[in-house]
């Protein structure tokens, strides 16, 4: 047995530090956490300590560690630099036995010099560190494990798998459900902006200072303008100096890989963390980026020396910022590790390019272009602003051209408003221009966007909530549960969604609360930095939390209903309204009024709604479903009904009990005979296959929508993480490439032009 033993993580990381060390080291992988709380109970005692029960996740694993390390005189515990990463390390010191043979060696960067200069320089593991992670597992444990079963039981009258509440995930749920809500209620209003086109060489714009908000301003101002001389007033000319921005840290990275990529942030955090434990290049494995979980946007004085002598010797001396640019964390950032970087700024992308994916070659383009540039020079424009004076009314034109493209050059930003607009180069204050044409535009101000992806971990991390390993999973739990969708580039909650909000808002309003999270997020900062105690924290959370558990299970004890979603259908039977119920992830209607009325209706996926404090509209949604056209009976053409049972929802002949999946009305591209029809699995929920199974067993997560119109062999879906994309992984849908974007709308909405 060699002497010494480098433990990791990952698999591919471990193979990447093998191809370092050579056979001087044997490097070995625990697959993730070695030991966890268990999976079928709630694995924490109720009382003042909290204590829970670790298990072994792979005893197998573990024995074959143990058997490898027994004989080492030195083991070096090499997991992520993090708190998860500092637990894994916790964990398998004490598992495997003989602490005194252990080190914690810290990899911010996976590259032969950084793994030698950790391993030369060894430290001790991270008690506080380790013990918020514990609090951490232990709050979501506590929480996930207890509300859940409720919400099944409220919103279900039974308890099943599919319904899920999290400490943080909740908080995310709220604020894409309250602005849905905003949404909703939103009112226009009309707005009025004023420009004139004067008739000078070259033509050109200038624009009222100000809008207009009524009418009566509207109509007074034509004849104002009609007796007014419009004369310059004053010319100005002015630098405007567009800084980078900090090279990347998890959130940001995640935010412009959604944006400019359209990568789901959890995509963006795998493809990232294959480039941190590396690819094969040259024979050989490579790190490209530091470690992708951080907070800090520092760089390392070594990191920013390389990369200003890079852009000096590429684009000239000129293009390099006067001194080093070192950027700002916010508060209770976590400095333990850099910025997110490539570990070599030579290594160009276009370099890399033929040993990565296409997805891998976007994102390390990204942050590299993001990283060079912090230590470029400031792009500089030029622009000349004029005021013209008519009557009491100020209007104003300005144009800006680029003077100096500084960072730009690398890293592309969105142009000026008044990037290169025409005006003429000999006005000078007091000069009397002709009478322009005066247009007035008509606007109505529009409803908040509903948030992106991007902009989710945007809100996350400016209200404090959750950390940088946090916001993919997230992200994604939210969309895997039903409770939002996505439309496009946006995030719509469900029914369902709007749901488990209100049910959480009414009874553990702390955990849809941002403030009360966030600061939960500040207690564990302090556990971690030893100002606060682990049991403290949870005792402290466990006092307002357990009596509000109690509350809604004594009312679940005594038969009543904790919470009813009533709709503004009335139930067919005794006219009584019906409320909204659940069962294995889908909705239905049913009688208010039950026991004594067991009445229900079945609900349309999908179907249009209205959500209000007080009921959830959906007559106009099931008038509309109910008008569209009726699938016949193959047996004996009577209309089929659409029906739910143990395997999710099926259609049914009210006359001969003739059943049939529901179809979607495409054909299976694989085999161009059978349609694509919904089925359910307790394993994968609600998923279309093609009907000539077992004959033809292409599968689709998502509902299909058309045969795809870009490549024409496969079929575009709706992809419950991803939004639209081709079944055929060679089409450009697939991997990504959004086709040609149509014309972006004004937004300030459409415009109506009047000219005076």
């Amino acid at each position: 047995m060699p002497k010494e033993i480098v433990i990791v993580e990952s698999p591919t990381k471990a193979r990447t530090l093998s191809s370092y060390l050579g056979k001087e080291f044997v490097v070995l992988s625990s697959k993730g956490h070695v030991r966890d709380l268990p999976q079928n109970e709630l694995g924490v005692e109720l009382d003042d300590e909290f204590a829970p029960k670790w298990v072994v996740r792979d005893a197998k694993l573990l024995a074959e560690l143990r058997k490898k390390t027994e004989r080492a005189s030195r083991i070096y515990l090499a997991t992520d630099p993090d708190r998860e990463g500092e637990a894994i390390a916790y964990d398998l010191m004490e598992l495997l036995g003989d602490g005194e043979r252990y080190a914690r060696v810290l990899l911010h960067e996976i590259t032969p010099q950084a793994v030698r200069e950790a391993l030369g320089h060894p430290g001790v593991i991270d008690l506080p560190k380790v013990e918020a992670q514990r609090a951490r597992r232990i709050l979501d444990r506590l929480v996930g494990y207890q509300i859940s079963p409720l919400l099944s039981r409220v919103l279900a009258g039974r308890r099943f798998e599919g319904l899920s509440a999290g400490r943080v995930q909740s908080v995310a749920l709220r604020f894409i459900c309250d602005r849905e809500l905003e949404i909703q209620s939103f009112v226009p209003e009309s707005y009025w902006e004023v420009a004139a086109l004067f008739p000078a060489e070259p033509p050109f714009t200038a624009r009222l200072d100000g809008k207009l908000t009524t009418r009566g301003e509207v109509d007074a101002l034509s004849p104002a303008l009609a007796q007014a001389r419009f004369v310059v007033e004053e010319v100005a000319e002015e630098e405007v100096l567009r800084r980078p921005s900090p090279p990347f840290i998890t959130s940001t990275l995640q935010q412009t890989a959604s944006s400019e990529l359209g990568f789901s942030p959890k995509r963006t955090m795998q493809i990232a963390q294959g480039l941190y434990e590396g690819v094969a290049m040259g024979g050989e494995m490579v790190g490209l980026i530091t470690y992708m979980r951080t907070d800090s946007v520092r760089m390392a004085d070594s990191a920013v020396a390389s990369t200003r002598a890079f852009v000096k010797g590429t684009f000239g001396a000129k293009a390099l910022s006067p001194k080093p640019r070192h950027f700002r964390n916010k508060r209770r950032a976590q400095d333990a590790h850099e910025a997110i970087r490539p570990t070599q700024v030579a290594r160009t992308p276009d370099e890399v390019a033929p040993h990565l994916t296409p997805e891998q070659r976007k994102l390390y383009d990204l942050i590299w272009r993001r990283t060079v540039a912090t230590q470029m020079a400031d792009g500089v424009w030029v622009r000349r602003k004029i005021d013209i004076r008519a009557g009491d009314r100020t209007f104003r034109a300005s144009s800006s051209r680029m003077k100096s493209p500084g960072f730009t050059a690398v890293l592309p930003v969105a142009r000026l408003d008044d990037e290169e607009a025409p005006l003429p180069k000999d006005l000078k204050p007091g000069t009397e221009l002709p009478r322009p044409e005066v247009e007035v535009e008509e606007h109505q101000t529009e409803p908040p966007k509903r948030f992106t992806e991007a902009g989710i971990v945007r809100k996350l991390e400016q209200e404090g909530i959750g950390r940088p390993s946090t916001y993919a999973q997230i992200v994604s739990v939210i969309q895997d549960r039903g409770y939002v969708v996505r439309e496009g580039s946006s995030l719509r909650p469900t029914l369902l969604g709007h749901l488990v909000t209100d049910l959480l808002r009414l009874y553990f309003p702390e955990t849809v609360e941002e403030a009360f999270t966030a600061q939960m997020e500040e207690d564990l900062d302090r556990v971690q930095e030893g100002d606060l105690g682990r049991g403290e924290l949870l005792r402290s959370f466990y006092r307002w939390f357990g009596p509000k558990l109690h509350t809604v299970e004594e009312a679940l004890s005594k038969g009543g209903k904790p919470f009813q979603a009533l709709s503004d259908v009335a139930c067919p039977t005794c006219g009584a309204p019906m409320e909204v119920r659940v069962w294995r992830g889908s909705l239905y209607l049913g009688c208010s009024r039950y026991p004594e009325c067991r009445t229900t209706k079945n609900l349309p996926p999908n179907v249009n709604f209205r959500y209000t404090s007080d009921r959830v509209e959906l007559s106009d949604g099931l008038a509309a479903v109910a008008s569209a056209p009726t699938i016949p009976c193959a047996k004996c053409g009577t209309p089929m009904l659409l029906r739910h049972g143990r395997f999710g929802r099926y259609l049914s002949c009210p006359s001969c009990k003739t059943t049939s999946p529901v179809p979607s009305g495409v054909t299976c591209p694989q085999c161009h005979e059978g349609d694509l029809v919904e089925r359910f699995g307790k394993r994968y929920g609600t998923f279309y296959a093609c009907s000539r199974y077992p004959d033809c067993k292409f599968r689709l997560q998502g509902k299909p929508i058309e045969p795809c119109p870009a490549c024409g062999e496969g079929v575009v879906y709706d992809d419950p993480r991803r939004g639209q994309r081709c079944s055929n992984a060679d089409c450009a849908t697939h991997i990504g490439e959004s086709p040609a974007p149509a014309a972006k709308r004004s937004k300030r909405g459409t415009a109506k032009k009047r000219k005076t």
